[in-house]
């Protein structure tokens, strides 16, 4: 299976070099948002995801590690937002 990959932000920018993403795991919101995503490390350090669309973004905030032992973190589903126009 592959794993998507997002940076974080609403731009498509590359990541940066030398710094390889984190698989972290999603509990919670839409069905069809991917259980599982790849971020890079800061992503991970300031504890949000926001994803992207229809329209909006789902957010994400994270509350701790998988329930596997040594597993990825975990983001738990908080919000929906719209774009503003």
């Amino acid at each position: 299976m592959t794993v998507p990959s997002f940076d974080g932000s609403s731009s498509a920018a590359p990541p940066l070099s030398g710094r390889e993403p984190v698989e972290v795991a999603l509990e919670g919101g839409p069905a069809d948002v991917p259980r599982t995503l790849r971020v890079m490390h800061d992503v991970v350090s300031a504890g949000k995801i926001k994803i992207p669309r229809n329209g909006g973004y789902e957010h994400f905030e994270r509350v701790g590690v998988s329930a596997d032992a040594g597993g990825p973190p975990l983001f738990r589903w908080t919000t929906r937002t719209k774009v503003a126009e």
